[in-house]
């Protein structure tokens, strides 16, 4: 006998392990090579981790990592979003510590979180009792359907999704931990799950709703469910956990609100037209159409967009709108399974552990977004669950009909490949940018945001024609759409259109009157245009917006420069570098002005202290050296035109400075070496290279002549 119990004990190890691996190599092959090879950080990753002084900063602020958002403003700011992830922030912090800003490693490291998930998924539910299906298919079917499906490839392939993946590990460790305990009345695991919530909400807001799902798991696991109501309220009342549960989430949320001093995030209508619309039927009725359009996302991913704010979604306005069917539908399907649960109870926790984590994103309160496909990755587990209870529940119920149960299985395995198809094709969008945008307009053609998004990386990428093209339809489908109408002046200034640039900077204003950066840029045309008096007005309304705008400080140095008022000028260059010491530009003027007032020594000192915030900043290196070599002292100053050369190999002026540092030298050679690389350069400007080469030829001429004689 004890054979017999060991071969069987062995095969269900082997069978474990086999299942593991199967569903490790499903998410390998959805987001493997594919999508970590050549990959960059994208949308949201650049102003979340890129940008973000809390992330790419030594040593650790330890105090701006638990005092600002995620996106690395201060908590109490008003324009916070106040989006609290610490935790998340920290996780980025350490990576970029160790391993630098290396957008395929971070993404590498969401993909080994997501295959975790998807393991403790499956675990999670082999260990349920529920007795209508058999939990070892709906374990591995579930969970494979959680490591393809399409949804989660934003969570997984953009950077800032950990915060989703963390929570959803936290999550299904909170759930293990409820079963592994289930029918025990001590406090011991309500408060460890109380305290992993506590973490997961460092990580993720929205974790907050742990409790409520082990709750959830709990009445199921216990068979609460099949008591009266009056003596299922008699029990749940008398369970120490569940008052555990509930007195730790009041004191989470109450701690999270003080934290942000009980302040609530202010969004625009860009970011979320349904919550600013001013019809209440309206709100209500697009909220609940939202709903339904998650859950479709989730049935059907093929229809998926980075950013659903403005035009892929079009309000309801009225109760005879025809998409109000599918909430009817909907509605109607969770009125079925109410009335059935007693006899379902599986499928009405699948149900519940789908709807309890999206609770904090259906408009129970403001969010900043429409629809935000990484915030489907948690509710996503009860989805694939209920999906796949559906499926099996079907399948036993034909157990006469072999050929239709024959054709149940062909038709998930080709389920299984198509949403591993999708998930691959969805990864390379997010490969990098310009693929994200152009996967978006497909999507959503008349999304403002996506061609405001297009037209930005076009002028980066300094393909201005195409910029213009896209500003120009970003604002035609949302006319006060205030970033796209102020970014078009600006294209119109760099392009001497300034009358232009000053029309749609104003309109920028005339939409969102309290826009810091457009007053700044309505001072900088102005200032172009030779408006000083208005262009410092123009400035001084953007820090009455933003007190410490640090950019607007250096064009105000600018300003000053203009009308040669030399001391106001410096003086807000270092308000400038003060408020937010990288700032390159602030930085050069400063120094090149001490340079020119003959003040070399502070200029020595001060481009110290510049270079321990921007080390490998050409720009302040090179006026380094120039000053260094006024000073004489040419070995420094060779070795540090030497590493500006080697950042920046074809600028002409660079090697032309290197040339006059070895003439001053009296180092012929190597300044004719200097001189001529120069001119290979651009033999077109670099005329002080071929001056200064032919004086240096005609005066070795002259001594070879001396000599001669």
């Amino acid at each position: 006998m004890q054979p017999r119990m060991l071969g069987l004990a062995h095969n269900a190890a082997l069978h474990s392990m086999v299942c593991q691996a199967l569903l490790v190599l499903v998410c390998l092959v959805c987001y493997g090579c594919g999508g970590l090879s050549g990959s960059k950080f994208v949308f949201d990753d650049t102003v979340a981790i890129v940008k973000n002084r809390d992330v790419n900063t030594l040593p650790t602020n330890w105090t701006a990592i638990f005092t600002h958002d995620f996106w690395g403003a201060s908590l109490l700011s008003s324009d916070s979003h106040k989006s609290f992830r610490p935790l998340t922030t920290l996780m980025f912090h350490c990576e970029y510590a160790l391993l630098g800003l290396n957008a395929a490693h971070m993404k590498f490291l969401n993909l080994l979180l997501h295959c975790v998930n998807t393991l403790l998924m499956w675990r999670l539910v082999r260990s349920l009792y529920v007795p209508e299906v058999n939990t070892e298919r709906w374990a591995i079917l579930s969970a494979a359907l959680f490591a393809a499906h399409p949804i989660h490839t934003e969570a997984v392939s953009g950077v800032v999704g950990r915060a989703e993946l963390m929570f959803g590990m936290i999550h299904l460790l909170c759930l293990l931990l409820t079963v592994a305990n289930s029918g025990k009345h001590g406090p011991q695991t309500g408060g460890l799950i109380v305290f992993l919530t506590a973490v997961g909400i460092l990580f993720k807001e929205s974790a907050v709703t742990i409790p409520m799902s082990c709750v959830l798991l709990d009445y199921f696991q216990n068979g609460y469910f099949h008591l009266q109501l009056k003596d299922q309220w008699n029990l749940l009342r008398t369970r120490t956990s569940y008052l555990v549960y509930l007195m730790g989430t009041l004191g989470l949320l109450t701690v999270r609100l003080w934290w942000q001093d009980f302040e609530t995030p202010t969004f625009k209508e860009v970011d979320n037209p349904v919550a600013h619309n001013e019809h209440i039927l309206t709100r209500g009725l697009s909220q609940q159409y939202l709903l339904v359009m998650n859950i479709w996302l989730m049935l059907c991913p093929h229809w998926l967009c980075y950013d659903w704010a403005l035009g892929c979604v079009k309000l309801v306005t009225s109760i005879w709108d025809l998409r109000l069917q599918g909430v009817i539908g909907f509605y109607s399907l969770v009125l079925v399974a109410l009335m059935n649960f007693r006899r379902l109870p599986g499928m009405m926790l699948a149900l519940g552990l789908m709807v309890i984590p999206f609770l904090p994103a259906s408009g129970i309160i403001c969010v900043g977004f429409v629809i935000a496909e990484r915030t489907l990755y948690v509710p996503s587990i009860g989805f694939c669950l209920v999906s796949i209870y559906g499926f099996l529940y079907w399948y036993d119920c034909s157990t006469s009909k072999s050929l239709w149960r024959t054709a149940l299985r062909i038709l998930l395995m080709l389920l299984f490949t198509v949403m591993m198809l999708r998930t691959r094709q969805r990864t390379t969008d997010w490969l990098n940018e310009e693929q994200l945008f152009k996967s978006a307009l497909q999507v959503c053609p008349d999304n403002a945001k996506v061609h405001y998004n297009i037209a930005r990386l076009a002028t980066d990428t300094g393909n201005n024609t195409k910029a213009f093209q896209h500003y120009h339809r970003a604002i035609e489908l949302y006319p006060s759409y205030e970033s796209a109408l102020m970014n078009l002046g600006n294209l119109y200034r760099e392009h001497g259109q300034l009358a232009s640039a000053e029309d749609y900077i104003r309109l920028a204003l005339q939409a969102y009157p309290a826009f810091p950066a457009a007053w700044m840029n309505l001072g900088i045309v102005q200032s172009a245009q030779g408006k000083f008096d208005k262009a410092l007005a123009s400035y001084e309304k953007a820090l009455k917006y933003r007190a410490n705008f640090a950019v607007c400080y250096y064009n105000m140095g600018n300003l000053y420069l203009e009308q040669k008022r030399y001391a106001d000028a410096l003086h807000h260059w270092q308000h400038a570098v003060a408020l937010n010491p990288r700032q390159p530009k602030a930085w050069a003027n400063i120094l090149t002005m001490l340079d020119n007032r003959g003040l070399q020594d502070d200029a020595l000192r001060l481009s110290d202290q510049a270079l321990q915030h921007l080390p490998n900043e050409v720009s302040i290196l090179f006026i380094r050296a120039n000053v260094l070599g006024k000073l004489k002292h040419y070995i420094e100053a060779e070795s540090i035109y030497k590493r500006v050369i080697e950042l920046e190999p074809n600028n002409m002026l660079y090697h032309t400075n290197l040339g006059v540092l070895y003439h001053r030298w009296d180092k012929t050679q190597e300044a004719i070496e200097a001189y001529r690389t120069a001119i290979s350069i651009n033999a077109a400007r670099a005329t002080t290279a071929r001056e200064n080469l032919s004086k240096l030829l005609k005066r070795l001429e002259r001594e070879a002549q001396v000599i001669q004689r």
